[in-house]
């Protein structure tokens, strides 16, 4: 069935990710997600998804993405396809946000970000890091290892529980170099990523 879906359809976004084609107007066989994130963001935890691929395309701006071992940055017009069962996540420069668009095949995990943003309306309030990777889990989601690791702005893996700081840290760096103002916003409240496993 045909689907044209305009800008003021779309179901309510989560945390800058707005669904703009659902997998139940493809019969599952994709979905597509937009994404619009400021500078010095860190990205969700290194990943993998076992049963989809995920491609990300950049309209606008840089994003930084680490693919198994190898981080690489990709500007406008570029666009790194993830083969199903390997380790990725994303992050921005200190200087540039990025607008981008990611294709799941096929399409389900979109579903992940509703789910979340009720379960957090439900909660009254952010929901715990544990929470989470149960509500992702049920969407093709699994973080890649013992110990949640995200991507700095700079292109480092790092314990997620330090990766805000770090963000903070290259912003301020970033501001001395260059003089002007850019806002760091944080995906998790302080602590989130800390656990009895987490540095």
């Amino acid at each position: 069935m045909t689907h044209i879906v305009h800008a003021g359809e779309r179901p309510e976004g989560r945390r800058g990710f707005e669904i703009f084609l659902s997998s139940t107007m493809t019969d599952r066989a994709a979905s597509w997600v937009e994404t619009r994130q400021g500078p010095a963001w860190s990205g969700p935890p290194l990943h993998t998804h076992a049963e989809s691929t995920e491609t990300y395309y950049v309209v606008s701006g840089t994003l930084l993405v680490q693919v198994d071992d190898e981080v690489v940055e990709l500007g406008p017009r570029a666009l790194a396809h993830i083969t199903s069962g390997t380790r990725h996540t994303w992050a921005t420069p200190p200087g540039e946000g990025c607008h981008f668009l990611t294709l799941h095949m096929p399409g389900g995990y979109e579903d992940y970000h509703p789910t979340a943003l009720q379960a957090e309306k439900d909660n009254g309030g952010p929901l715990t890091q544990e929470d989470l990777f149960k509500i992702a889990a049920r969407f093709d989601w699994r973080p890649a290892g013992d110990i949640p690791h995200r991507l700095t702005p700079d292109g480092r893996l790092v314990p997620a529980s330090q990766a805000d700081d770090e963000a903070s840290r290259l912003r301020e760096e970033w501001l001395t170099a260059h003089g002007e103002e850019i806002e760091v916003q944080a995906i998790h409240d302080p602590g989130f990523y800390v656990t009895n496993k987490s540095a």
